[in-house]
């Protein structure tokens, strides 16, 4: 790799990363947009026998089954299994399991640029890091896997 290559490398990851907002609670967080599918009103919802505590149900989208979940429940902070709003995301692959996030609210979309970023102070595997901004500190979560 020349030194050129490797300037374009930086450059690269110095790009800004557009992120979703959104709220649980009174707590701001964000995950990155490119996983995210739609946002939308909650659906019914069909309870699941011998699932994870954060795990609401299943409910239809777009004739796919889709897990619900509760994600202040998933993330530790509290729970809120009646939360309006869902984040769809993208599915891995087609055999994956496609998740949708209960938020109170969903704030915004954004740019964050590398600089704002901080390291998280504690080891939580979902957590990407903490976000500088104006308007305060935003937890920035990786999406769902189906590891």
């Amino acid at each position: 790799m020349s030194l050129g290559d490797n300037a374009d490398t930086q450059a690269a990851a110095a790009e800004p990363t557009q992120v979703l907002e959104f709220q649980l609670g009174d707590e701001r967080y964000c995950v990155v947009l490119d996983a995210v599918t739609e946002i939308i009103d909650r659906q019914t919802v069909r309870s699941l026998p011998d699932v994870p505590s954060h795990v609401v149900g299943a409910m239809d989208y777009r004739g796919v089954t889709t897990t619900l979940v509760d994600t202040a429940c998933l993330l530790g902070v509290g729970s809120n299994p009646d939360a309006s709003r869902v984040i769809v995301f993208d599915a891995a692959d087609e055999d994956a399991t496609v998740y949708g996030w209960l938020v109170d609210e969903v704030d915004r979309v954004t740019d964050i640029a590398p600089e704002t970023v901080d390291d998280a102070p504690f080891g939580d595997e979902r957590t990407r890091g903490i976000v500088r901004s104006d308007d305060g500190l935003v937890v920035w979560v990786d999406p769902p896997t189906n590891d």
